[in-house]
């Protein structure tokens, strides 16, 4: 048997929730998937309502409880061997707190001890980083000194960098891309040089993409480049955990989906309709 932590990780709505309760009911059915249930998880009754509610083509939400919770999942590969994973589930709001340096030390100590980080993002665009402020400053500086005093051209770099790091951010007035990559340097520096797999949700929505890494080239280069030169070993994939646009599918045609397991899937440059394969990978 092998005790495994694997950090599930991701901004508010980023899909860390619907991704456990559709991963939960697809490891439940019989399938070639490279992981299965080998019995209840730990708070089952949790569980068990989110992926019923995955079941019948309802929205997903997370846990409106302030403590996170931490699910213990007793799987089995296709070799038969027994693996224990441990994964928390909490707000993603969590999350924001590490941007400002605040984040729950409870949380901090299961980082610390993890094997792996599981990275949800849903959505992206263009951004401005803290690191910025002193270019901003420096604008800021030049727009206002005058241009014959010479007393105002010298800027003391030490003070602008005092003040940027006293800078109290509002993570909801940011970029989506700014947030998650703040969050990513955050857990390397906490965790260390573990695998990460990076996710982008709702992939169903995503149209004219050949492969993830052509959309994560086009949308968000920053995260693509930090990833894949900060971590020795990273996974890129889509993943539609509900399959499908909730509204775009009759229940009859949901239902037959997630029966024959052609309903959930992840996407690298291809489909797999295998949810654990994420996991599969940061256990390996």
């Amino acid at each position: 048997m092998t005790g495994k932590r694997i950090l599930i990780a991701g901004l508010p709505d980023a899909g860390k929730t619907t991704y456990i309760a559709a991963l939960n009911g697809v490891m439940s059915q019989d399938g070639d998937f490279s992981l299965q249930l080998d019995g209840k998880a730990s708070q089952w009754t949790y569980v068990n309502d989110m992926t019923n509610k995955w079941l019948e083509g309802e929205t997903v939400t997370h846990s409106t409880d302030e403590e996170a919770k931490f699910i213990k999942w007793p799987l089995k590969n296709k070799d038969g061997q027994r693996i224990d994973l441990t994964i928390p589930d909490m707000k993603g709001e969590y999350y924001y707190d590490i941007i400002n340096n605040d984040f729950d030390q409870k949380l901090a100590k299961f980082c610390e001890e993890a094997d792996g980080i599981l990275y949800f993002i849903n959505g992206m665009s263009r951004f401005v980083l803290k690191d910025h402020f002193m270019n901003m400053q420096n604008d800021r500086n030049g727009e206002y000194a005058d241009a014959d005093d010479g007393a105002n051209k010298e800027i003391d770099e030490t003070k602008q960098r005092e003040a940027a790091d006293k800078i109290k951010l509002k993570p909801e007035n940011m970029q989506d891309v700014t947030k998650n990559l703040l969050v990513i340097k955050y857990l390397r520096e906490l965790m260390g040089d573990v695998k990460i797999v990076v996710a982008i949700s709702s992939w169903d929505e995503r149209k004219g993409y050949n492969s993830i890494e052509d959309y994560f080239k086009q949308m968000c280069p920053a995260i693509y480049n930090y990833v894949t030169k900060n971590f020795s070993n990273s996974m890129l994939c889509g993943v539609s955990a509900q399959g499908v646009k909730y509204g775009s599918e009759d229940s009859a045609k949901l239902n037959e989906l997630t029966e024959k397991g052609k309903r959930a899937y992840i996407f690298t440059d291809e489909k797999k309709f295998d949810l654990a394969l994420p996991l599969q990978y940061l256990i390996d």
